[in-house]
């Protein structure tokens, strides 16, 4: 993971202004298998991860 704090306070700033990759969403969607908690925290680290490359 070479995402870092400030990768992922940009990803936090797109989600408060409604921003949000729909494609990103279905995978996290996938790797939370169900729970619905952890969806957000699957996609902020696939978000983070895609801004830091």
């Amino acid at each position: 993971m070479k995402a870092n704090r400030f990768h992922f306070g940009k990803v936090i700033e797109e989600i408060d202004s409604n921003i949000i990759d729909s494609a990103l969403m279905e995978e996290a969607k996938i790797k939370s298998k169900g729970l619905d908690q952890t969806i957000k925290a699957f996609y902020i680290i696939l978000r983070s991860e895609e801004i830091c490359i």
